[in-house]
């Protein structure tokens, strides 16, 4: 399977210079993996797009797999998802999003420009890739039917004790973005509980950005277009909590040698890549996100201490 070659942006570039893995991204830039193959398994898929004053608006589609079907159209990859969907995001601008099966530690990002197609919604990909198999906790989603969520959006206080608690707990959570040219971007965070640091008070959230593909889609980003969302997974009840604001990413290791593979075996499980700080302006609970999710019985999850034939997309 062929696609376009990524073209990443000059606060892409930026970061990626900085962490001297450009040689890595540019290898990169034209790999696609098994992307029908993962959506086609996925039984999480986050979706979002840019709104019209700039805001970020997410949707999810959960339950057993398949939740969509896949396939090779016209050289690319043509994605089919139910009409649901279009009832929570517009379809006047480019969708970006993640779909990702946690059991099997398999995602991939995709993007494309949504068309209604009778009972569904079609998704010809401008962008497909798959990510490594890093930081991922292995979970399964509950239910026998597709679920679209969310299906009711609370707003809340900053301090609320609910989100306070998801966060502080929290394994798995989404990272919101946009490129400059107002294509939204998912990507997956994961880590021990207490990777992210929420201190309500000063309206500030951060967390570490663990080595990963030398990339720096999601980053590079937020170096030139800070807003955000962030959303944290309650595994037990399919809620979200979901904090808005404006973001800054600081490179912190910065290897000697230029990094030329995309995949590495460091001595230690997490890594430091670089830092996030953000400063928060609202909170929400997005109730019925996704169905709720039970942990499976695999292995602890990946980490970059795993050799790279494990942390490889397979």
């Amino acid at each position: 399977m062929t696609m376009r070659p990524v073209e990443y942006h000059d606060g892409q570039r930026e970061i990626q210079c900085e962490a001297n893995s450009t040689k890595a991204a540019d290898k990169l830039s034209t790999w696609v993996g098994p992307v029908i193959q993962y959506a086609n398994e996925a039984d999480l898929i986050v979706l979002a797009i840019v709104g019209a004053d700039g805001a970020l608006e997410v949707a999810a589609l959960s339950g057993p797999a398949p939740l969509v079907s896949a396939s090779e159209a016209n050289g690319g990859i043509m994605m089919h998802t139910p009409l649901a969907l279009a009832d929570r995001l517009p379809t006047d601008n480019p969708w970006g999003g993640i779909v990702i099966n946690p059991a099997a530690a398999r995602r991939s990002r995709v993007a494309g420009m949504p068309v209604l197609r009778g009972d569904v919604v079609s998704i010809p990909f401008t962008t497909a890739f798959t990510n490594c198999r890093k930081y991922i906790t292995p979970t399964a989603s509950t239910g026998d039917a597709e679920h679209v969520g969310p299906i009711a959006t609370e707003p809340c206080e900053l301090d609320d004790p609910w989100i306070v608690d998801t966060i502080a707990h929290g394994e798995t959570a989404f990272l919101v973005t946009a490129t400059p040219d107002d294509v939204a971007d998912v990507s997956h965070r994961g880590g021990p509980p207490g990777f992210l640091r929420y201190a309500p008070v000063s309206r500030e959230i951060a967390w570490t950005e663990f080595l990963g593909d030398g990339m720096f889609v999601s980053t590079g980003n937020i170096r030139r277009r800070s807003r955000f969302a962030l959303l944290v997974l309650d595994f037990a009840s399919g809620d979200a909590a979901r904090l808005d604001g404006e973001a800054q990413y600081t490179n912190v290791r910065t290897d000697r040698h230029e990094r030329v593979a995309a995949l590495v075996q460091a001595d230690e499980p997490f890594p430091v890549q670089g830092r996030i700080v953000a400063s928060v302006h609202r909170a929400a609970r997005l109730e019925g996100f996704c169905l709720p999710r039970v942990r499976v019985e695999r292995r602890t999850r990946i980490t970059s201490a795993d050799s790279t034939a494990v942390q490889h997309p397979q």
